[in-house]
């Protein structure tokens, strides 16, 4: 029997991104995907995100481009924006549930 640690990493990409931001840092990708290989076996390292449908450019494209380039099984879901009549303000709506690749 190995004793090696089976490690899967999932990582909420908005939510992250998000995080760091209000504190004030960045993310090291290869630096967060080397330290847990280093901990045990990586099985595999998820990162979740949503796109705005319809959206020509995304700002976040080049992360996810790179990540699923680097190691990382990159799993997005489309949402919509809009207008909300109330408040005038934007919205995206969408929902992340999905079923595991």
């Amino acid at each position: 029997m190995s004793s090696i640690e089976k490690i899967a990493l999932f990582i909420d990409g908005s939510n992250l991104h998000a995080t760091s931001k209000a504190l004030g840092f960045d993310i090291d990708y290869r630096r967060l995907l080397g330290e847990f290989q280093s901990r045990g076996a990586l099985l595999r390292a998820f990162y979740y995100t949503t796109l705005i449908e319809d959206q020509e450019y995304s700002s976040i494209r080049p992360l996810i481009d790179w990540l699923d380039y680097n190691g990382y099984t990159v799993v997005t879901k489309f949402t919509k924006e809009f207008v909300d009549a109330i408040t005038g303000r934007r919205k995206v709506k969408g929902s992340m549930v999905s079923t595991s690749p």
